[in-house]
């Protein structure tokens, strides 16, 4: 009896541990499939990793917690971000609200969250840049406040 449900009690887990991610999945495999891209990933648990302050369009946010998994998705072609964007929207991710201040700079930078309870599971980072769209996601256990 335990041969017979040791590899479907496996196969169990690994769909809990992947279905976490299908949204984001879903929006890496279209932009994949759609341009031309570099993709990176990174999978491993590491404990206290995000100690740190980004500034997002001007608005500084300070970001804690823990690390599984990570991706980055380059296109190497102009691409606008108002495809990607929606997609994350339509995937049912919040966007994080940045007040935008003067910038000399040719990026533009949006972050998209799904929450487990109050803290964030996922964030996905979308880059506009001048001849590239970047997609970095990371997930974990973190939270993500304003800098004090």
């Amino acid at each position: 009896m335990k041969k017979i449900i040791l590899p479907f009690l496996f196969l169990f887990l690994g769909f809990g541990a992947y279905a976490g991610n299908e949204n984001a999945d879903r929006i890496y495999n279209y932009l994949e499939e759609n341009h031309d891209a570099i993709s990176l990933s990174l999978s491993k648990k590491m404990i206290d990793f995000f100690d740190l302050d980004l500034d997002l369009n001007g608005k500084e946010r300070w970001i804690t917690g823990d690390f599984s998994k990570g991706r980055m998705l380059v296109i190497s072609e102009k691409v606008t971000a108002a495809k990607t964007n929606e997609l994350f929207t339509q995937e049912g991710f919040k966007l994080i609200d940045f007040e935008e201040e003067d910038q000399d700079d040719d990026s533009q930078v949006w972050l998209y969250v799904k929450r487990k309870g109050k803290n964030v599971a996922e964030a996905h980072f979308v880059v506009e840049e001048e001849e590239s769209l970047i997609l970095l996601s990371v997930y974990g256990d973190m939270k993500i406040s304003d800098k004090k």
